[in-house]
């Protein structure tokens, strides 16, 4: 769970990508904060944070299903969550398509994802984040700043670096709107396996990859000072820092979430 004291108590927060991965930690951590959450994914029961204890009388997770790089889809998820709730207070855009092939398909639907998909979440929730000097936190990666094997050549790091750009721009340029944006930049990031319908454990690609490949993992964790790889709730502390009143003077940073790994500055 998050350290920090309740900052968010009340609020509404969107978050793309929430029903796995970095995504879902985020979401469990702002119910356990007191926020209520409108989360969206592709593929979208409904019920994922049914059985999560953060989940009470006073907080709701909504889920629905959103395809981020269709305009109307996240036009029409933005209006009906800010009707529902009355306000949008937080936008975490952390879904992630994963186009890792260097074809120009790939290229194509990874730019309408990842950057025009963005933008158009920044443009329909402005107004309503404008009403409660409310935060954006986007969520990139160390990919986009430190582009290493296998990912070379593939549209995930131009776009994650992209990202980052389009955060500082727009950050600029909410400002006096009393609108913040930042990025968290994670670096190698494990989360908790998810409990699937059937009862099965689904882990995360993160940790099927560190089973599958041991030598890898142990290469990996020995790049990083720290000596162990970060987990969710890493990010989702930084997602409520960021979110919150907490950093309300800080607008159009990175704030690089990575155990030292990283090598610039």
């Amino acid at each position: 769970m998050s350290s920090f004291s309740p900052q968010l108590s009340g609020a509404h927060a969107l978050v793309t990508g929430g029903t796995k991965g970095i995504g879902r930690v985020i979401v469990e951590t702002l119910l356990n904060e007191g926020a209520n959450v409108s989360y969206c994914s592709r593929n979208v029961r409904g019920d994922e944070f049914a059985n999560f204890e953060g989940v009470n009388g006073e907080v709701l997770a909504v889920g629905t299903s959103v395809d981020i790089a269709d305009t109307s889809s996240i036009k029409n998820w933005v209006e009906a969550a800010a009707q529902k709730f009355g306000r949008i207070d937080l936008v975490v855009p952390c879904a992630c398509p994963m186009f890792m092939e260097p074809t120009l398909e790939h290229w194509e639907k990874s730019f309408q994802a990842d950057v025009l998909g963005l933008i158009n979440l920044i443009n329909e929730s402005a107004p309503h984040l404008e009403k409660q000097k409310g935060s954006i936190v986007v969520i990139s990666s160390l990919a986009g700043f430190e582009v290493k094997l296998p990912i070379v050549r593939s549209p995930y790091s131009t776009m994650k670096r992209a990202q980052a750009t389009l955060a500082k721009d727009y950050g600029r340029w909410l400002a006096p709107r009393g609108v913040r944006i930042n990025t968290i930049i994670p670096g190698a990031i494990d989360t908790p396996p998810v409990l699937q319908p059937d009862g099965t454990l689904e882990s995360s690609l993160f940790h099927q990859s560190a089973e599958a490949d041991p030598a890898w993992y142990e290469k990996l964790v020995s790049s990083i000072p720290l000596g162990e790889v970060g987990q969710g709730q890493d990010i989702a502390n930084a997602v409520v820092f960021l979110g919150s009143r907490l950093s309300k003077f800080i607008n159009g940073a990175n704030l690089i979430v990575d155990g030292g790994m990283s090598e610039a500055l």
